[in-house]
């Protein structure tokens, strides 16, 4: 197992119920750590010694985009949080928002579903993904300097 909790950005609480019910099933040993305001998830950079093991985002969030939040991560002073897969989710995607998110360097861009299998599907397929993945150390270092 790849160490480090989930992170997941969704502003739609009943979806967090959701969530929750879908990790429990799959009993992931990744804490789970949801967050409802991208900003939220911002402040809690400063605190974390080790980046989570993967982020997955909602495009459509309050206050800040998904997308704002991608280009806020990738500018982060601390590169540990680089190398995190940054994947997003949405229920309806344009092309132009797909286009957009392999812009920022996204990791995937997935579907929200709208059956509960249909999701436990796609979130085991992801973390199984990342789980085999290797990637850079997490931990504190300095952001290089980009080419």
């Amino acid at each position: 197992m790849m160490e480090g909790p989930i992170w997941i950005v969704d502003d739609d609480t009943e979806e967090h119920e959701l969530i929750q019910d879908i990790f429990k099933d799959l009993k992931t040993e990744n804490a789970l750590v949801l967050f409802t305001h991208p900003k939220d998830l911002l402040a809690r950079l400063d605190i974390e010694k080790e980046a989570p093991f993967i982020i997955i985002s909602d495009v459509n969030l309050p206050g800040m985009s998904g997308f704002e939040l991608r280009e806020k991560l990738l500018a982060a002073p601390n590169a540990k949080f680089h190398s995190v897969p940054f994947i997003f989710w949405s229920l309806a995607p344009s092309e132009a928002q797909i286009q957009q998110a392999y812009q920022l360097k996204v990791h995937g861009f997935f579907i929200k579903e709208t059956t509960y299998e249909e999701w436990r599907e796609s979130l085991a397929q992801i973390i199984k993904y990342w789980q085999k993945s290797k990637m850079p150390s997490k931990k504190d270092r300095p952001a290089t300097p980009q080419l």
